[in-house]
């Protein structure tokens, strides 16, 4: 409603904001292109340097051209928002909010995909099975593969306390197996 009244009684304040919204989107437009012509010619001067990451370098590049095109054009709607009265702070607050859900999101899925992507590694490479005595570095945790699903192996130690390890974990540590049938293990 203010908007509306601005435009009829108030030209100059209509034309103001018009032309900061114009130098606005044609700053946006030559820092694109400036950070476009930067990232193009580091690009080309990490293929001269390193030809083995031709492939890799270009798609990171092409990436974070695309991550920046989106953060400035985020950033040039807030100031545009803001040149013209609006308040961009619930905008800012909705914005956070849904990156943080995201987040979140992309990191319990992480979580799960990486267990249950380890769990089928697990059963085709065997490094441990289903009953072998087992001990884990540097944390020191040892004990008998007891129980095995698609998120967790659970150990149970001597005291008969039990153990439940990520699955991704066992290949991210040092992991030190008994021989089987060894001392102290029960033949099969």
């Amino acid at each position: 409603m203010e908007l509306v009244r601005h435009l009829i009684s108030d030209p100059d304040w209509w034309l103001k904001r018009l032309l900061a919204s114009i130098l606005l989107i044609l700053g946006y437009w030559l820092i694109n292109r400036v950070l476009g012509n930067a990232i193009t010619s580091l690009n080309g001067l990490l293929k001269k340097h390193r030809p083995i990451s031709r492939s890799i370098s270009s798609s990171y590049a092409a990436i974070f051209r695309r991550v920046m095109r989106w953060a400035l054009g985020l950033l040039l709607l807030v100031l545009i928002l803001r040149v013209w009265g609006a308040d961009v702070s619930v905008v800012w607050t909705t914005f956070v909010g849904m990156l943080a859900v995201i987040g979140v999101g992309l990191l319990a899925t992480w979580t799960m995909a990486s267990n249950v992507t380890a769990r089928f590694f697990i059963w085709f490479w065997q490094p441990v099975r289903l009953g072998q005595r087992i001990e884990i570095f540097p944390e020191n945790l040892c004990g008998r593969v007891m129980e095995e699903n698609l998120m967790f192996t659970e150990l149970r130690q001597d005291d008969g306390h039990v153990i439940v390890i990520p699955n991704n974990l066992l290949f991210q540590r040092v992991i030190r197996r008994a021989p089987e049938n060894g001392p102290g293990d029960k033949k099969e």
